[in-house]
């Protein structure tokens, strides 16, 4: 049975599986950097790729220089709202818990996203600069001015311990960008252990770019999140960036090869499945074996911000719909490429 089949036949299912994602929430600029201004006649020659970009800046040094941005709308960002947007949209029950308005009141901005929203702070700002080969998103780190989880908790009117004992999914995303991030994730940890175990619900986990965080630091999560395993099925979603950072300052930097770092943060932290997605391929580690397939690259992206939110959003429904494994990065990888080559999150009928 292919996903496609396993999709028509349990569709009556999808609404009844809850997830409940946190926490962040941005509201992004997206730009693309141009290499040459338009003039009469000629249209304008954005940078093609993150390298060229770079090495342009680089040949500035110690000269200044200004970029012109061509802007292309401003959009709800972050993690945790493309991520939910992406699983609301394909029939997911989804409650979010995350920085997308002052408490009571979303922002216009995410009010059209099809979850439940519990806004506990302002979204933060970025200007996410698009390439053909990816994005570079410049932010600033957001504050919030008490303690982080009674904040959650006047937000959700005393929810949000049971938005995520009784979720067939928890999603803790953006660990990297929120400085409050690992404060709130050992709180949930402590509602989950409140409950029974059950390895049949997962935790899911998407990091960020970990490579402004210490190895203290990072180590000290991955070992949060091995704790988690021992309660639910963990997964630990990385891109290709994340996955070398964390094997460069945790494993060796000789390890590159995404499977391999896989199964070594598998190994050594006890999480229970591993996903590293990247380019040109994706490799998921489980305690079944190991999963590897190519990825089918967009050459000319319509959008590259959220690609990786709409692949672990796939991933995430994939996992509570009890897709067998190769199915389940064969239905992440397909939702992504739609998303990337059309510039839109699919309809599931439309896969």
């Amino acid at each position: 049975m292919s996903w496609r089949e396993r999709l028509r036949e349990r569709a009556g299912e999808i609404g009844q599986k809850r997830l409940t994602v946190g926490f962040d929430g941005f509201a992004d600029t997206i730009v693309r950097p141009l290499r040459q201004a338009p003039a009469p006649n000629i249209p304008p020659q954005p940078f093609e790729t993150i390298r060229e970009f770079g090495e342009y800046l680089a040949a500035k040094a110690e000269k200044s220089c200004s970029v012109e941005l061509r802007s292309q709308g401003r959009q709800l960002g972050g993690n945790l709202p493309f991520l939910s947007r992406a699983a609301g949209q394909m029939g997911l029950d989804v409650s979010c818990i995350g920085m997308l308005g002052d408490p009571g009141a979303p922002d216009p901005l995410f009010a059209s996203m099809p979850c439940k929203l519990y806004p506990f702070a302002p979204p933060g700002q970025s200007t996410c600069m698009e390439f053909n080969d990816g994005k570079v998103l410049l932010s600033a780190d957001c504050e919030l001015p008490g303690d982080p989880w009674e904040i959650v908790l006047q937000a959700t009117d005393g929810q949000a311990p049971g938005l995520f004992q009784d979720a067939d999914l928890i999603a803790l995303l953006n660990w990297s960008e929120l400085s409050f991030a690992h404060r709130l994730w050992e709180k949930v940890l402590e509602v989950v252990r409140a409950a029974s175990p059950d390895k049949t619900r997962f935790a899911f986990f998407d990091l960020c770019d970990v490579s402004r965080r210490s190895a203290g630091e990072l180590d000290a999560v991955l070992r949060l999140i091995g704790a988690f395993s021992t309660l639910r099925t963990g997964i630990l979603s990385l891109n290709e960036n994340e996955a070398l950072a964390a094997a460069r300052q945790l494993l060796s930097p000789d390890i590159t090869d995404p499977a391999a770092i896989a199964s070594a943060l598998r190994d050594t932290y006890a999480v229970d499945e591993v996903i590293v997605h990247t380019i040109r391929d994706t490799a998921l580690v489980t305690p079944r074996g190991t999963v590897r397939l190519p990825t089918d690259f967009v050459a000319h992206p319509r959008i590259s911000t959220g690609a990786g939110d709409h692949f672990n959003a796939a991933s995430c429904f994939a996992a509570v719909m009890d897709f067998p494994d190769l199915e389940r990065v064969e239905f992440a990888n397909t939702f992504a490429h739609f998303y990337v080559s059309e510039g839109r999150t699919p309809q599931l009928s439309e896969l």
